[in-house]
Formats: structure tokens, sequence, C-alpha cells
């Protein structure tokens, strides 16, 4: 189940052809195009509601709403409408931290534990060298999954962040793994930095003196918001508001919200190296290491010019037009695709916010604009992003990678599977018989309820949480061991042992 993701090595990925530019621009081609564009893209593919803004030589240049909030209300999209960014939550926190390196509160490399002193990983030498720089450019060893399973079971950013000690690490500063509670870590330790909230250091650094009003990384603020976007699932041919994403736990890498306004003059701010409307808000060398490249993100490709990788919380490549980029795309699948892109060369930014699931759409009219900026003429990037993404969305019908026998070995008395299994990493989870089938609960009040359905012999399984029924993962029993193995926490930390 994908709970957050980033697009960046396969924007990049997508991006190796790219034909090289003339010294000439065509950015007032790209803006009379823009519109159309966007409903072209929303009219393909029924995405209910997009927003765009874009910035040019540090003036907002354009802001557009089109379609709906909710698909079942109609109230329309504009540019005030609040959208959730998912993980372009990451570069809002990368310039909250930088703005604090700024202001020598903290600096980047400083060790985690200088400001969490019980923080601790699994191998003692990263524990005590790991720095806030080795989260935001996720290279502290932490594979990917880590804390995202848990979250959706109900357990809160420091339930999480205590269990990443139990994580066998991949190498340490040598590995790129894409990690929203690695970066989370970061963002705590950048707060406690500073003696406060990681969701009132941002006000403090970053939304106030932008005059983001409307941008924010408590989910209640975004609950308040009555001009706020709804999430949306495509399910049999329509979009449908079926999930609601709680992003608090992981607050710092995806869960800001904010409106294409507001991200616009987040925008002009980086274009501007830290200033805004002639003040410095984030020191300029902070923010410009933030900017640099951290860790490759994508091989190499026959493009001897181009460039793809990390820096602090942002992506940074150098295509094969030879411009600089800027981006970061975020994603919840329970209904939210978003991203930005800015080449500083130019002074451009566009950001684009929709209330779909990830299937390229918000890439695909980035990529378009800033394309016909660049040469004048565009591919359909439409289908590549399609494709780039459809494994996210796409249900695999498996269960540990293996389709559902024709002829199901039946299951033992379903009383025989009942009750308390553990582990360290998951914690305490309760199966009980109810009526004719099973009930699995997780969670640290095991408030997340689960029916389990047979798939074969010992093997069951469950809707993954908040996303369609079609997309499923087993629950595997071992009688003979006393084990219960969740298929969708990875390796030896998926199972737990009976305790009664």
């Amino acid at each position: 189940m994908l709970r957050v993701m980033v697009t960046t090595g396969l924007i990049a990925g997508a991006l190796a052809g790219a034909p090289a530019h003339a010294a000439e621009t065509h950015i007032d081609e790209a803006l009379a195009q823009l519109p159309g564009i966007v409903e072209s893209v929303q009219a393909r593919t029924g995405v209910p509601g997009i927003a765009v803004a874009v910035v040019h030589g540090d003036k907002l240049v354009y802001s557009g709403g089109f379609g709906v909030r909710n698909s079942k209300g109609g109230q329309p999209v504009t540019p005030e409408t609040v959208f959730q960014l998912a993980s372009v939550s990451k570069s809002l926190g990368s310039s909250t931290v930088a703005a604090a390196v700024g202001k020598k509160t903290l600096r980047w490399h400083d060790p985690v534990r200088k400001y969490l002193p019980d923080f601790a990983l699994s191998q003692k030498f990263p524990t005590r060298k790991v720095t806030v720089a080795d989260f935001y450019s996720h290279r502290s060893g932490l594979p990917g999954f880590t804390g995202n399973e848990l979250e959706s079971f109900g357990f809160n950013r420091n339930q999480i962040i205590d269990r990443m000690r139990f994580v066998p690490l991949e190498p340490f500063r040598v590995t790129y793994s894409y990690s929203n509670f690695g970066m989370t870590v970061g963002g705590e330790a950048a707060a406690k930095a500073n003696g406060t909230t990681w969701e009132t250091l941002a006000d403090r650094m970053i939304f106030k003196p932008l005059g983001m009003k409307h941008t924010s990384y408590r989910h209640s603020d975004f609950i308040k918001q009555r001009n706020r976007a709804a999430l949306h699932q495509l399910v049999n041919g329509k979009w449908l508001p079926l999930a609601k994403r709680q992003p608090d736990a992981q607050a710092p890498a995806g869960g800001a919200s904010s409106t294409v306004l507001d991200m616009a003059q987040w925008l002009r701010m980086q274009l501007a190296n830290g200033r805004f409307d002639g003040e410095r808000v984030v020191g300029a060398g902070a923010l410009r290491e933030a900017r640099s490249l951290q860790m490759r993100t994508s091989p190499d490709t026959d493009d001897a010019g181009a460039i793809r990788g990390y820096g602090y919380g942002i992506g940074t490549s150098v295509d094969g037009t030879g411009r600089v980029r800027w981006s970061h795309s975020g994603a919840f699948t329970a209904g939210a695709a978003t991203t930005y892109l800015m080449i500083p060369g130019m002074d451009l930014g566009i950001v684009v916010l929709t209330n779909g699931w990830p299937i390229g759409v918000p890439e695909a009219i980035t990529e378009t604009f800033a394309e016909i900026a660049e040469t004048g003429t565009s591919r359909d990037w439409l289908p590549i992003m399609e494709a780039a993404f459809a494994p996210f969305t796409t249900p695999a019908d498996t269960i540990d990678g293996k389709p559902r026998p024709a002829r199901p070995t039946p299951a033992g008395p379903l009383a025989r599977y009942e009750g308390t299994y553990r582990n360290e990493y998951v914690g305490r989870a309760r199966v009980t018989k109810v009526g004719s089938h099973l009930v699995l609960r997780l969670g640290p009040q095991g408030q997340r309820k689960l029916r389990l359905r047979h798939w074969t012999g010992e093997v069951f399984y469950y809707s993954a949480i908040d996303m369609p029924k079609a997309f499923i993962t087993g629950a595997t029993f071992d009688l003979a061991a006393g084990t219960l193995q969740l298929e969708e926490v990875p390796g030896e930390l998926g199972v737990l042992r009976r305790s009664n």
C-alpha cells in the first residue's frame, strides 16, 4: 500500500530524451497555452479538480482553478482552494530548516541526537552520527517503508520514531532510500533545536513571513477551511471521495496543506534565493546547500548532460536542456497528487495541485508547460506520465506476488487462529472470530479493525487501508510455528509471534 510518494526519479527518467533548448525562451507562448493544456489533461483523465499558478520575474503571472472540489458537491476549484500537499510538504519543510540554519539555531550537519538524545537506529554508529542533512537527503540507511504502515495502523509520530530502533538499516550514507518518517525525524530535531513544535516552527520561519495565510502543517487547520478539496480515487471509471487522509504523524514529510496562491509566494522566495518583497527570509547559503545535489536518484542515461538527484527535501537536476531544475511531487493514494517545478535560469516556477490520486496529471501539465516555455513546442506528456504512475494505482490481485490458486486449500477451524500476536515493531495484534469470519485489530489501542477473508490454506487477506476493495494485502498464519506474518510490513518486522 502506498501512503505517500515522490516522483522525482520517474520524471527524471522521462526527461532523458528532452531536446536541447535554444537560447530563446517561449514563456509567453506557454502561458497562453496553459489553460488549454490543463483543460485537455482534465478532459482526458476526468480528474475532478486542478489548481495552477505560475510565477515569473518575481511576480504571479497566472493562477486558475478548474473543475470541482468534490465530485459529489460541485463547488468549483479556485486559486484559493486548499489542497493537501502530500510530499510537496518536504520542500516546504526543507526551507523551514534552511531558515533556522540561516538564523544559526542549528546546522544541517548537526547530529540528530544533539536535539533528540533518546533517538536510536538499529546500529550504534549511524545512531551517533546521523544528521539532519542525512534525513533530509534520504541517506540515513532507513528503508523507505519505515513507519508508513505503522501510521496506517494508528501510531503517532513519537511512537513511530521510537520504533525505528528495530528496523534493519541499509548502508549508511551510501544508499538513497526515500523515507517519509526519516525526514520527519530531521524535522523534529530542527523543531527541538528551536524550542518549539514542527508546526509552529514552519509558521514562524516560512508561512508568516511569506504571507501564506492558508498554509499549515496541522490537519485540523485544513479541516477548518471551507474552500478545501476532497480526496478522490478512481473506481470503475468514476472519481469518488472515498477516503480521508490525516497525516499529522508525518507532518514534516507529508502533512502540509496550501493553495496555489500561497505556494506561488514560496516559489517567488525560492527563485529570489531566500528573499521575499525585498526582505531576507531564508539565508542564501543554507538555501543553496538544500538545493545542491546530495544523492543521485536515477541511473545514468545516454544523455551525457543529464544529472538527476536530490538535495535536502527537494529534487535537483540538470537535464538534457542544460538547465537546472528544482522540483518535487507528492501523492496520497487516498486521493491527492501535487507537484511544482522551478527553472531558476528562466526565473520561472509552476505549481499544480489536484484532488485525484496519482496518475501523472500534475506532472503532465508542468512538463508540457516547461517544454513549451523552453522550446516553443511539446510532446504529449500525459501518456508518458500515466505509464510511469500506473503501478501505484493498479491492484495486483496477488498475495506475496502469487495469484490465488484456482482451487484454494481450505483453512482450518477459525477458532484455531484466534489469539494475541506481537513483535516490537508492530506491537500487539489481536485476532478474533466474529460469526463466520476473522477480525484483525492493530494499533496502540487496537483501533484499526480489519476483516480477514480466506485466500488459501492459512493465508488470509484484507483490503488495504484507505484503498478501494480491489487493493488487498495478505495475513499469513503458521499455526505450527505460532506466527502471523503481515505482508504490508516487510521482512521479519512483519512476523508477529503468538503470545497466548
